[in-house]
């Protein structure tokens, strides 16, 4: 189990409808990741006994298996040994060649469901999908669950292709939820994001930086990291989920302004540069998406989830934790 949280974790747990008892045990798929460490804090905060499985073995984790290429039967010792009610897959790659991440999302679901189907065919599998997964947005209307799934990168039709299986699945009986997250922030943002990658820029930079972006133009749906675990861990305990919900705050904010927030909250003085010429990242740039927002509805009905960290909190709460 995780040892005491960080002050930045303590107090943002999201209210919740799904109250843990005694009979329920989650096992955790990429435990070590940004999100996977923020969902094991939070089942730990709510009291729920969880297993932490990581890719390879890690030191202060409980088990591991690499999904994509470990032989089916070590996914299945672990879930015969731990009985999981619920398993929340934060497993997956989010950057790499096109092969890297057909492995690592489709290669790897694909594993799991049929663990699942054979060691574990009552357990509800939460998993997390990706705003990715619409791709462009038409004019500025928010994204229901309902919207065309359209992806325009390798990220995003390997992201869907994921969610695909997953929701045939469940259309064959498996018990399971797509959580589609949007664009998220918060305490341990890695360097493949763009936060991360800022955040590590500022730091490292001499007085007075000039900080050089791929773009400053693009409107995103922002959502703090421990929203998004509050929201795994609701789906998790729910009696009934939806097939699909999307996660995010309902509030598309541009790019060029959250940055230059952070640029304020980090007192370095740095000025901004755009790139000029920029080839699409493994999402989907600002050129290929200009606006994004969810609607956020379902959760809110369905799952009794609403976020509860504004981004200007998440965005100060990263930087502290970057620099404690």
């Amino acid at each position: 189990m995780p040892n005491s949280l960080p002050p930045y974790v303590a107090g943002n747990d999201s209210v919740s409808s799904a109250e843990p008892n005694a009979s329920q045990r989650i096992l955790v798929l990429g435990a070590s990741g940004f999100i996977g460490q923020h969902v094991c804090a939070a089942l730990q905060s709510r009291g729920v006994e969880h297993l932490k499985v990581t890719r390879t073995p890690r030191p202060g984790f409980d088990a591991a298996v690499d999904l994509a290429c470990a032989p089916l039967s070590e996914l299945n010792e672990i879930l015969r040994s731990f009985a999981p009610t619920a398993v929340i897959n934060c497993s997956g790659a989010v950057r790499g060649s096109t092969a890297d991440l057909m492995r690592g999302n489709v290669v790897g679901t694909h594993s799991l469901l049929l663990g699942l189907s054979s060691s574990a065919p009552r357990a509800r599998l939460v998993q997390l999908g990706s705003s990715a997964e619409y791709g462009s947005s038409e004019g500025e209307t928010p994204m229901n669950e309902e919207t065309p799934t359209q992806p325009n990168s390798p990220y995003g039709y390997t992201k869907l292709a994921a969610s695909e299986l997953v929701l045939h699945a469940r259309d064959q009986g498996l018990d399971a939820i797509v959580l589609r997250m949007f664009n998220i922030s918060g305490p341990q943002s890695p360097t493949s994001t763009m936060l991360g990658s800022l955040i590590e820029q500022l730091r490292n930079a001499p007085d007075s930086p000039t900080i050089t972006l791929d773009s400053l133009a693009g409107w995103r749906d922002y959502l703090d990291v421990r929203d998004v675990a509050a929201a795994a861990c609701t789906a998790a305990l729910l009696d009934e989920v939806p097939p699909v919900a999307n996660i995010g705050r309902g509030e598309a904010v541009q790019t060029g302004d959250w940055v230059r927030q952070l640029i304020d909250l980090s007192g370095t003085g740095a000025q901004l540069e755009e790139r000029q010429g920029t080839a699409n990242t493994h999402k989907a740039s600002a050129g290929a998406v200009a606006w994004q927002c969810a609607d956020i509805g379902l959760a809110e009905k369905r799952l009794g989830w609403t976020p509860t960290i504004p981004l200007s909190v998440s965005l100060r709460d990263t930087w502290l934790a970057a620099t404690s």
